[in-house]
């Protein structure tokens, strides 16, 4: 057993020695620092690279990483907040708003002597469906006491204070001058009173017909006007369809009076109460009154022994004798207005020789002479 485990020295001696082991942490230490030489070395030569750039190169780059960091920014703005919250504040006091009232008044201006049309056109308590006569209409059904009942009060007896109180101040309201037969006057509310008797013959008729659309057309569309013809009773406008309140003078109503014009007949009698009567309830303030002759129902004796509040009245006269002049004066000066002699005149002559002399009626003709037997 000695042998075994003792070994001579030339076995020893024979035995190659045995090389010395690199401890594994040193093996570990010096690859690390191995691979970290390379980065570095690395790292190096890319800062070296950099600053051997040429300087416009380093700006283009850096310009190019700020356009696209802007780029970035614009199509990726920063979220706003959800709730904004202002506040603001003033040591100085809110001064009151105090009401302003301010006063004017609209210039006015001058009336102009252009005619112009008004909005309103024919009284509307009744309708102008036609002018020609009906020939089947009976002299009853048109009787005038059923528009105004005839009395032998009803000028005579009126009372000044009543039916023509309240045209007392008018005159302020009066527009543009009317004029008939030359009279000119001021009015706003005109009634024309005009004898349709059988003694307007040779062209008195015709004479006065052509004076009362010279009459009607010189109005302006801020006067109104109404027509009565008297013979043996009145014939309101628009007979055989009368109107019952007067009209605006404007356009379309001139051309249907003077239309209507060439419809009026003549018929026997001077009677005017009627007339005036309804002259006088159409509440005028200017009236003209043409006659050839006197009134054969004492109605112009009565007329001016009646004082009228806020009315005159002008009277004239066609070709008439004294004694029926001296009447119609009487009338005219009673009531603040002249009288005038008229005659025929050229244009009435022409129309007669144009359209041939007016029918004259002794009796009744279902249209005309409604008192005639």
């Amino acid at each position: 057993m000695t042998e075994q485990t003792t070994a001579s020295p030339q076995a020893r001696s024979r035995r190659p020695a045995k090389r010395p082991q690199p401890q594994a942490a040193d093996g570990a230490d010096s690859a690390e620092a191995t691979s970290e030489e390379v980065p570095g070395k690395r790292n190096w030569w890319k800062l070296a690279a950099l600053w051997s750039m040429p300087a416009w190169l380093v700006s283009l780059l850096f310009h190019f990483l700020g356009l696209t960091a802007l780029v970035i920014a614009t199509i990726n703005p920063p979220p706003l907040p959800e709730t904004l919250n202002l506040l603001a504040a003033s040591d100085e006091p809110l001064e009151e708003l105090e009401e302003m009232v301010v006063e004017f008044e609209p210039e006015i201006e001058p009336e102009l002597e252009v005619e112009m049309e008004a909005p309103d056109m024919l009284s509307e308590s009744f309708e102008l469906t036609a002018l020609t006569p009906d020939a089947a209409m009976m002299s009853e059904s048109m009787s005038v006491e059923s528009l105004m009942p005839s009395k032998p009060a009803d000028f005579a007896g009126m009372d000044p204070n009543g039916l023509m109180a309240d045209l007392d101040g008018m005159g302020a309201e009066v527009g543009k001058m009317a004029k008939f037969f030359g009279t000119k006057a001021e009015g706003q509310r005109i009634c024309f009173v005009v004898d349709n008797s059988a003694s307007m013959t040779s062209g008195r008729m015709e004479t006065a017909l052509v004076e009362l659309d010279k009459a009607i057309d010189s109005l302006s569309a801020k006067q109104k006007f109404y027509i009565v013809f008297y013979s043996d009773t009145a014939y309101p406008l628009f007979y055989p369809s009368p109107a019952t309140e007067m009209l605006n003078a404007n356009d379309k109503n001139k051309k249907l009076v003077r239309d209507w014009l060439g419809t009026v007949q003549m018929c026997w009698r001077t009677d005017g109460r009627d007339a005036i009567t309804l002259a006088l309830n159409m509440k005028p303030d200017l009236v003209y009154i043409l006659g050839d002759g006197a009134f054969t129902d004492k109605a112009d004796v009565e007329l001016a022994n009646t004082p009228l509040k806020g009315i005159t009245i002008h009277t004239m006269g066609m070709q008439v004798k004294k004694q029926d002049r001296d009447k119609f004066a009487a009338i005219a000066q009673s009531h603040g207005g002249t009288y005038k002699d008229v005659g025929i005149t050229e244009e009435g002559k022409q129309l007669m020789k144009m359209n041939g002399p007016i029918p004259r009626n002794q009796k009744r003709n279902g249209i005309w002479g409604i008192k005639l037997k």
